[in-house]
């Protein structure tokens, strides 16, 4: 049998395409995505596209724990292991709403 390549992200986030920097580290921070001040993943690989949902233009912000094509059900915040959508309003994280 070969080896199951996994390519599940620990944490997805979709946040608004127009956030300014700091708002964007902010929210990172908030989904448990561990991010230096200027938005770089400090351990495990963060993936970033471009999208667009429902009219909008957002970014997608993938985060593997143990890097690419790793499990990760070994990170230790399994609850946030699900996939999430953040509303920024006001430069207050809104909530989480399930994909």
């Amino acid at each position: 049998m070969s080896r199951r390549t996994i390519h599940s992200a620990t944490i997805t986030l979709k946040l608004p395409f127009d956030l300014d920097a700091s708002e964007e580290v902010t929210a990172l921070r908030a989904a448990g995505i561990p991010v230096d001040a200027q938005g770089n993943a400090e351990r495990g690989f963060l993936f970033v596209r471009f999208g667009e949902g429902r009219g909008k233009q957002i970014n997608i912000f993938r985060w593997f724990a143990g890097g690419v094509g790793q499990d990760h059900r070994d990170y230790g915040a399994a609850s946030r292991s699900r996939e999430h959508s953040a509303a920024l309003s006001g430069g207050m994280l809104n909530g989480w709403m399930p994909n």
